[in-house]
């Protein structure tokens, strides 16, 4: 299966997953907070609606910052009785789900996406639309109790999109020198290991845990460490066991988040 499928695939899972669990809400449900800051679950249901209809008119470019797209379709929903935001998704449900289907265009064809705010290739886009409705299925989830789809479809191209941005993050932000190996091991529902080695050029690349000596290493579940990469918790309230360079090891835990 392409990443380009593989990324359909997802957000049609995660987009069931949130309508199932919607239809199940009571009032008390819609009003509580999630961990996405300021926002209550009806306000993530208002993101997801304003965000689909978008794609499914064409996922073009807004004409102003993406903040403002996002805030303002979430302000545009806010309040609307709940019946009447889930009757939307509902609607849009049947139509994106034939638009993931059917799309032919071509992975590198230009999209847009609100991360970059500019042309991105189609399946970059796609990847980024299917991590953005699992991490807002699970803050839905959080809030009202209801754990599941941790090691689903969307989660593991979140998997896939946090190893993609993991060597930028250790040699840029959280300054690994060359010959620094930090090695991740996630445990649970999506288990890893791997090492992100810097070489003597300063370029981190991720490898097999066996192929180098790592000189800090992170040991934390698979639901911690995605918490950490959508920017819905912090370190100090995430369980992670440590060796060697420990310093190292939280500036890159520290600098984890890959979400807007």
């Amino acid at each position: 299966m392409s990443a380009h499928d593989r990324a359909a695939a997802a957000c049609r899972h995660s987009l069931h997953a949130l309508v199932k669990i919607g239809d199940q809400l009571t009032a008390e449900q819609w009003a509580a907070p999630t961990d996405c800051p300021g926002w209550t679950v009806g306000d993530v249901y208002a993101h997801v609606v304003s965000l689909e209809q978008r794609m499914a008119d064409g996922g073009e470019a807004p004409d102003g910052p993406p903040q403002q797209l996002i805030d303002s379709g979430v302000a545009r929903w806010r309040g609307a009785p709940r019946a009447t935001v889930l009757e939307a998704l509902h609607t849009l449900l049947p139509l994106r789900e034939r638009q993931l289907t059917d799309d032919l265009r071509a992975a590198d064809a230009p999209g847009w996406w609100v991360w970059a705010n500019t042309a991105v290739p189609f399946a970059v886009q796609l990847s980024a639309r299917a991590f953005d409705l699992w991490v807002h299925e699970q803050d839905v989830r959080r809030a009202v109790r209801r754990p599941g789809n941790l090691g689903s479809a969307g989660a593991q191209v979140a998997r896939d999109l946090v190893l993609q941005a993991l060597p930028r993050i250790v040699v840029k932000k959280a300054g690994a020198v060359p010959g620094a190996a930090v090695r991740f091991t996630t445990l649970g529902e999506l288990p890893q290991d791997f090492i992100v080695y810097v070489d003597e050029h300063g370029r981190a690349s991720v490898v097999p845990s066996d192929a180098h000596r790592s000189t800090a290493h992170a040991t934390l579940s698979w639901e911690a460490y995605a918490l950490l990469a959508a920017g819905r918790s912090t370190r100090d309230r995430q369980q992670v066991w440590l060796t060697g360079d420990i310093g190292l090891a939280e500036r890159v835990l520290d600098q984890l988040n890959i979400a807007p």
